[in-house]
């Protein structure tokens, strides 16, 4: 039986689209399969999956893709989906290490704090984190989520094809002293986060060395841990204000240098 010859038309353009569309799917796969929480491990694969295919479907009529050469033999389009997954990749990876931040802050009140030893099992890397350190983490998101962060990764996504077009992926130096700058900004945002706090546990240790010295019939050692647990707690609730205005000025900067990766 013969088709109608609008819809002869239509399966025509549909398939002559099927590569470019592919390659767009394969770089939304890349993004989301490392993204911040769509990446993460909790979340189901088929999940993953309708939200790269879902995205990319969507943005597809809007993406200026003019110009771009799509492979039309086999072995091209393999090597250009390649680069495209690699190409979201780094846009998601990228965009996970600002939480990276909030993990080393964590650690380090904890250390000082003497929650060293109190790990939890996060789903996500399959490693023991410290308790503070995933707390720091989960309010991360939350505010991520509060300022639209994921409405940002999406709109990053749209624009990395007129900065990247499909296939042309090139590692430069601009890339590397990126990523390099965002790494090194992990132990800034951790130090920044932390520091207050550990400025309060560190002047407790000093006021308890003294009267150590003063009175040494006094077992300082045991008093000093439940004493540090609970002035770091205080320290650390009495903070979250700050924590969260720190935040709100501090992801949307952090996106824009995902934005600027290459």
């Amino acid at each position: 039986m013969d088709l109608p010859v609008d819809l002869t038309q239509w399966f025509t353009s549909l398939s002559g689209a099927l590569p470019t569309l592919g390659l767009v799917v394969l770089r939304s796969s890349g993004l989301f399969f490392t993204a911040p929480l769509f990446g993460q491990d909790r979340v189901p694969v088929m999940v993953r999956v309708f939200f790269s295919i879902a995205i990319a479907s969507l943005i597809f009529p809007s993406l200026n893709l003019n110009g771009m050469a799509v492979p039309t033999d086999t072995l091209n389009w393999l090597i250009a989906g390649v680069l495209e997954l690699l190409t979201g990749a780094i846009y998601g990876w990228s965009s996970l290490l600002m939480f990276e931040g909030m993990i080393l802050a964590g650690q380090m009140v904890g250390l000082q704090m003497g929650f060293a030893q109190a790990n939890v099992l996060n789903p996500e890397s399959q490693t023991q984190r410290p308790l503070l350190s995933e707390i720091y983490y989960l309010l991360a998101f939350m505010v991520f989520f509060a300022i639209n962060g994921h409405h940002m990764l999406i709109l990053i996504f749209q624009k990395s094809f007129s900065i990247v077009p499909l296939g042309q992926l090139a590692i430069q130096d601009q890339l590397m002293a990126q990523l390099s700058l965002m790494v090194a900004q992990i132990f800034i945002v951790g130090l920044m986060l932390a520091a207050p706090i550990n400025g309060i546990l560190t002047l407790i240790d000093i006021i308890l060395g003294l009267i150590a010295r003063t009175a040494p019939q006094m077992n300082m050692l045991l008093l000093s841990f439940s004493i540090k647990i609970y002035i770091g707690l205080l320290s650390f609730f009495f903070a979250l204000s700050f924590t969260v205005e720190f935040l709100k000025d501090l992801l949307p900067d952090l996106l824009q240098q995902v934005m600027q990766l290459f």
